[in-house]
């Protein structure tokens, strides 16, 4: 009899964060969540009743379909619940806090000093100053790899020595009080920007001092646990090429991050090769980045089937330039190029995308069972 218990609640916690799942960007009728859920109407009715009496659920005005009754939309209440998202990087952090429909509530810059653990505690502390923390289900915190993201320990990222071997995942939940859950930042990413786009099978490609990757297929995050969160970065694109900072050779970030691109050449940044973009020698460093990325993009394409390649970082802009060149060596030398063009387009470049990913990895985990 336990067993069937347990076995009931989960498929009622299920059926409840399928129902989230699908109101948490759209709103839609109760009829419309039974067909796209598969439940019975009357299963979904009870479960609509239920939140909307926990407060979770509200219903909008009614929209009229032109015939019989006026259906009644169900959406969210957007601050029902409520995430923190720390955003870690090389050029700088950031703390945040938003709300389960994507919106940005409050952004503070992260003033690291020597102790920085206790200088994001004080102000995820600050920030729960401004809202019911009992709505606040996690932290997300979002970090270059490598990482071993079950554990919440950060492991030896190149150029980011100071976070080396900290399980900031635990000190965070023990201090805050909170789950709190560590995710490659290309991986966090790449959760939002499954929740933005229409695309289910996509790789985002987080390109500037190094090479990061979010890999989406059917709609799911591959990897995200343990130590694999997909380092298209240091896939091999030459057996005998350069040495790593990883300490293999030949990895698609030894040749395609921004400064070892730029090394050597008359451009201090990617933005400026973008505003010369005209020159030859502009032209021929676009062209070899525009390789060395449709190389790793290839391999990966060879192994899992993806229709739209999202590009951020540093290359996020004049991304049409990267984009047309990039598009243009898949088409030619992809074995899928037969199976249709595959869309290279700019991620959501907005300055709170850091930390919507960051909110995005804690309901990621949230509405999962």
């Amino acid at each position: 009899m336990a067993l069937k218990a347990r076995n009931a609640d989960y498929i009622r916690e299920y059926n409840r964060k399928a129902v989230l799942r699908l109101l948490r960007r759209n709103p839609m009728s109760r009829a419309q969540l039974a067909r796209d859920t598969g439940l019975t109407r009357a299963a979904t009715s009870l479960i609509a009743d239920e939140l909307l009496s926990e407060g979770v659920l509200m219903e909008l005005s009614p929209k009229s379909s032109g015939r019989g009754r006026c259906a009644i939309p169900l959406a969210v209440s957007p601050d029902r619940y409520l995430a923190l998202g720390v955003f870690l990087s090389r050029t700088g952090c950031c703390a945040g806090l938003c709300d389960f429909s994507g919106n940005l509530l409050c952004r503070r810059p992260l003033e690291l000093t020597d102790d920085p653990v206790e200088d994001i505690v004080r102000t995820l502390e600050e920030l729960l100053e401004t809202v019911d923390r009992s709505k606040v289900v996690g932290i997300g915190i979002s970090s270059p790899g490598p990482l071993d993201t079950k554990a919440g320990r950060i492991l030896n990222p190149p150029r980011f020595d100071r976070w080396h071997g900290m399980d900031i995942g635990p000190i965070l939940s023990e201090r805050m009080g909170m789950p709190a859950y560590l995710e490659h930042d290309a991986c966090a990413l790449a959760l939002h920007q499954l929740e933005q786009g229409s695309s289910r099978d996509f790789l985002f490609l987080l390109v500037n001092s190094g090479v990061g990757s979010g890999i989406v297929s059917n709609g799911r995050l591959l990897g995200g646990t343990g130590h694999f969160t997909g380092e298209l970065g240091h896939t091999t694109i030459r057996f005998d090429g350069r040495r790593c900072e990883c300490g293999n050779r030949g990895c698609l970030e030894a040749y395609a991050a921004i400064p070892n691109l730029l090394e050597g050449s008359r451009f201090a940044s990617w933005k400026e090769l973008i505003d010369e973009a005209d020159s030859e020698d502009a032209r021929i460093l676009l062209d070899r980045e525009g390789e060395y990325l449709a190389a790793g993009v290839i391999n990966l394409m060879n192994l899992i089937p993806l229709d739209t390649v999202y590009l951020a970082g540093d290359v996020g802009y004049g991304s049409d330039l990267l984009g047309e060149r990039l598009k243009r060596e898949i088409a030619t030398r992809a074995l899928s190029r037969d199976r249709g063009a595959v869309e290279v387009l700019p991620a959501d470049l907005r300055p709170e995308a850091v930390i919507l990913s960051a909110g995005d990895i804690v309901f990621s985990r949230f509405l999962t069972v």
